[in-house]
């Protein structure tokens, strides 16, 4: 049961943070975007993002998380970036495409994160 209102609470706080961009259809220009769907029915994809959100919020890495179901000029520019068949998570730095969840998480795993963040 507190493993579930975790995750509730970081769904809401996801989706709080795609308002601006959900309302006014604009994506940013600058800074790390995180490419997420709060609409997905896979579990596996939930817990990606959840994690980017986690390590990026447990390092102070800001970063905008921009909702593709609900953004239909951010799904297109994701899909035009990162190839036409992609799915989120997917992350970039500005318009510069970084990768997909497994990308992220081998520079957790390896330590350098900030390397592909491209924030060095």
């Amino acid at each position: 049961m507190k493993t579930a209102t975790v995750s509730y609470v970081l769904v809401i706080a996801i989706m709080a943070a795609c308002v601006e961009f959900i309302e006014c259809d604009r994506l940013p220009t600058n800074g790390i975007r995180v490419y997420i769907s709060s609409l997905s029915g896979n579990l596996e994809v939930k817990k990606q993002q959840q994690w980017i959100q986690m390590v990026l919020s447990g390092k102070n890495i800001d970063a905008q998380y921009i909702d593709i179901s609900s953004n239909a000029a951010a799904k297109e520019f994701m899909r035009e970036k990162a190839g036409p068949f992609t799915v989120p998570p997917q992350l970039f730095n500005g318009e510069e495409y970084l990768g997909d969840y497994q990308a992220f998480e081998e520079a957790v795993e390896d330590r350098r994160l900030m390397e592909f963040l491209k924030l060095n």
